[in-house]
């Protein structure tokens, strides 16, 4: 016989596991993220004093494949 206050027991517990996994992702998310916007602003400020179109297109490229990575990172994340 299954005893209800062992059931409830478990289902808590499996809930606060649940909402502590939640919690690391949403902060993993979120640092990911702050670095992401962290390399865009430098890749802006090194954009601006660039001299040679060809490099800002080279970093350009680095920064979208970068950025599409942690994008798909974070999406797969949040699935």
């Amino acid at each position: 016989m299954v005893n209800l206050s062992e059931i409830l027991a478990d289902l808590k517990q499996k809930r606060d596991e649940l909402k502590l996994h939640l919690h690391l992702a949403s902060k993993d998310a979120e640092d990911e993220w702050e670095d992401l916007t962290a390399e865009w602003d430098k890749f802006l400020t090194r954009a601006q004093f660039e001299k040679s179109s060809e490099e800002v297109g080279e970093a350009a490229r680095e920064m979208g494949l970068k950025m599409k990575a942690s994008y798909d990172r974070l999406k797969k994340a949040m699935d």
